[in-house]
């Protein structure tokens, strides 16, 4: 890890583990921790199993919109499905959201596309799900009373869809006023230019619209799979009720935390589910049952995608000093 990504990481735990543990200790402060035990042992197997596939499908619609973005014709949708649930793998077990970083690191070495122009895919890809969230909160809304930090969270959102677009405008104007590709000094400049470039790109009618449609499917099958884990302990939430604890919940997380959101993710279930009448002990069993129903299947299965792939690239280096000649992926870095 660079020296920039430690002291990221450092500052991510120094901010984010005090804010979890505040945020844990308010959503088991309400529950009777062995009604919730009593709660979680009783859930239906064949509702979880089903919320867990569907929970896990969800990657393949934002890795599917991530390809499109990237416009990297020569991956597979499967190859960009692994680099994402990858990245959630890290992002579950590292902190400030350290996956995100990685996987376009990712996209620089196995795309073969340059190191900012892979994190400005990144870049558009979150500002997606961060739209598409917004929309859906907006529409779960007509569900509730608004609460006071529910209004934050709205009023947030919808700065950072705004700082978004402000992002995008701008790049179209920077690039339009210099010449794109040219020469740019130092390692960060160019990483700076290339995102520039990347948010400047023309998006066209018809993409737009298919990255749209993949992130509203996206997280329409993630409410299903929430309602799916909810009814799995006896708690019925209507589709708008899970269309509105899918956008507060994957909108919540942008508050700072621990790895994998431990405490703040609880904290969101339970204060979505008490805006639907939901008492607080059922809540925090929905919470942490669909905190796992996600967490442990991401993280497996990245962490052994991430294995396989580092023992491939292990076994391509050593055949690469026996040759004489680079490795493969050493090659695509210095493409």
């Amino acid at each position: 890890m660079s020296f920039l990504g430690r002291h990221r990481a450092l500052a991510g735990l120094a901010v984010g583990v005090p804010v979890s543990l505040v945020f844990l200790w308010l959503a088991v402060r309400d529950a009777n921790l062995d009604e919730v035990w009593e709660t979680l042992r009783g859930a239906d197997a064949a509702d979880v199993a089903l919320g867990v596939a569907l929970l896990l499908a969800v990657y393949l619609a934002q890795a599917a919109r991530w390809r499109s973005i990237a416009g990297a014709r020569t991956l597979s949708t499967l190859r960009f499905y692994e680099m994402v649930v990858s990245a959630v793998a890290c992002n579950n077990v590292l902190p400030a959201r350290l996956g995100d970083v990685l996987r376009a690191r990712w996209l620089n070495v196995h795309g073969r596309m340059p190191a900012g122009r892979a994190l400005g895919t990144v870049v558009l890809d979150r500002g997606c799900d961060l739209a598409a969230l917004v929309g859906l909160l907006a529409v779960g809304l007509l569900a509730v009373t608004a609460a006071g930090w529910l209004v934050r969270i709205v009023l947030a959102s919808a700065l950072a869809v705004g700082l978004l677009v402000g992002a995008v405008v701008f790049a179209r104007l920077y690039t339009a006023r210099r010449a794109r590709g040219r020469h740019a000094r130092g390692l960060v400049r160019r990483i700076a230019r290339d995102v520039v470039e990347q948010l400047a790109e023309p998006i066209g009618r018809r993409r737009l619209l298919l990255w749209a449609g993949l992130s509203v499917l996206a997280w329409t099958v993630w409410a299903t799979g929430a309602v799916l884990v909810a009814r799995s302990l006896g708690i019925e939430l209507s589709p708008l009720e899970g269309v509105f604890v899918a956008a507060v919940m994957n909108l919540g997380v942008a508050i700072p935390s621990s790895p994998g959101f431990v405490g703040t993710y609880e904290w969101l279930g339970v204060a979505s589910l008490g805006l639907l009448d939901v008492p607080a002990t059922d809540a925090l069993a929905f919470a942490i049952l669909l905190h796992a129903a996600w967490y442990v299947p991401t993280t497996l299965g990245g962490g052994a995608a991430l294995a396989v792939r580092g023992a491939g690239r292990l076994r391509a280096a050593r055949r690469g000093d026996a040759s004489g000649e680079p490795a493969a992926d050493e090659r695509a870095e210095h493409a």
